[in-house]
């Protein structure tokens, strides 16, 4: 069964019931498909989530640039002690950043929401068939067939940039600890 031809945004236009619910972009492409016990609960889970995100991710878009430079500055001429005062500055809201799912962290670029009501007992087996049938790039679970790159081109620059720091982050401290472990 498709969803209802029904374009809502938000999570209070939805019954507390439980579904299947699918997040557009414009173009009307299904983003992400999810399940809920309680429609309108997830969908402001999913809000609230954005709304933790939303300014880090922009503050990272914002100070890219800068902070790219200083993270591999300070990397390269091993400044442990240099890349450790920037690390402990932004690794707490990139943190947070990794921890939500990708959807969360993009969810600006949600342009409707559709559902469908479901029984709880279908909830997993009817999640599953519209993921596998329309191979939303924002689900992993039960897609993974879909290749990365094609994943990477629906996500907004502002949060790849927050991912690329992230992943350079993570990248200099484990050489960093490896090179002080190999000097011990």
């Amino acid at each position: 069964m498709m969803p209802f031809d029904v374009k809502m945004k938000h999570h209070g236009e939805f019954r507390a019931e439980p579904g299947i619910y699918f997040l557009y972009n414009k173009q009307g492409l299904v983003l992400y498909v999810g399940k809920a016990n309680n429609l309108r609960a997830r969908l402001a889970k999913h809000e609230a989530d954005h709304d933790v995100v939303r300014s880090w991710i922009s503050f990272f878009d914002e100070h890219f640039e800068h902070l790219n430079i200083r993270i591999r500055k300070a990397a390269q001429r091993t400044d442990v002690a240099s890349f450790d005062r920037i690390s402990r500055i932004i690794a707490w809201p990139l943190a947070i950043i990794e921890s939500k799912q990708a959807i969360d962290c993009c969810y600006d670029t949600v342009n409707s929401i559709k559902s469908d009501p479901c029984w709880p007992g279908e909830l997993d087996l009817e999640e599953i068939k519209h993921i596998r049938s329309l191979k939303p790039p924002f689900n992993y679970q039960y897609n993974v067939e879909v290749a990365e790159s094609d994943r990477w081109k629906y996500f907004p620059a502002k949060y790849l940039k927050s991912k690329a720091l992230s992943n350079l982050v993570s990248h200099h401290t484990r050489r960093l600890a490896m090179q002080t472990l190999g000097e011990n």
